[in-house]
């Protein structure tokens, strides 16, 4: 005869065995508390049996089965069977990220939390931009006052304190970060060619306006040699 046990308080199935016959009756089974020898019946996957109310009734089993949090999306499991992830606050899908919540039986978008990633994300573009902004400019301040840069370095300098500025007007504006657009870096090649040439412009004499024109004078007589003899005349 075959017996099934099953817990006293919550009526789980633990374990079947062979009864032993009574050594005092022969034609009768030994059967233990807590025992039954009405068969188990056909189980379900993530079933398990329990005894309630003189019958087996099959209760859900999640235990061994991959669960996670619905709070936090953290992995997590069941240990007792009869508990339905519900119950205990979890569910078979896995979190796709960070930016989604648990809601209506479901992981959804979580609005506010893309929001917040977005701005933390520009914040974090806005701070790498302005720290190499500040590194071309430091320890340049007392030397501009002072007048010890010369021309490409305090146009260098203009330059990158220009595009701080910029960056600044980038994350103050009212709809930052949704209408992003940083602003270009200087272009420090294309500064020292301006300052080059603006220099070499500055320092190329201009001819004496009568010594131009004496020059243009001759030029004509040589052309005309005609001209010089009715002048001479």
């Amino acid at each position: 005869m075959l017996c099934n046990q099953y817990d006293n308080s919550t009526g789980q199935y633990v374990i079947s065995f062979l009864a032993d016959i009574d050594p005092m009756n022969p034609a009768r089974w030994l059967i233990p508390a807590f025992c039954t020898t009405k068969p188990l019946p056909e189980r379900a996957p993530m079933t398990w049996p329990f005894w309630k109310d003189g019958d087996w009734a099959l209760l859900p089993d999640y235990r061994g089965v991959r669960l996670y949090r619905t709070d936090t999306g953290a992995p997590a499991e069941i240990t007792k069977a009869g508990v339905t992830p519900d119950d205990a606050g979890l569910t078979m899908t896995p979190r796709p990220s960070e930016e989604y919540v648990w809601r209506d039986g479901k992981w959804v978008v979580d609005e506010a939390v893309v929001a917040r990633n977005e701005r933390q994300a520009a914040m974090n573009a806005f701070m790498s931009r302005m720290e190499k902004a500040r590194a071309k400019n430091l320890g340049k301040a007392d030397a501009l006052a002072a007048g010890q840069l010369d021309a490409v370095e305090r146009a260098l300098f203009d330059a990158w304190a220009q595009y701080q500025m910029k960056l600044v007007r980038v994350v103050e504006a009212p709809d930052f970060p949704a209408s992003l657009a940083w602003p270009a870096e200087p272009d420090e090649a294309a500064i020292r060619d301006e300052v080059d040439a603006k220099l070499r412009r500055e320092h190329t004499p201009v001819p004496d306006r009568g010594v131009q024109d004496g020059i243009v004078e001759g030029q004509a007589t040589a052309r005309d040699p005609g001209a010089q003899t009715e002048l001479s005349s």
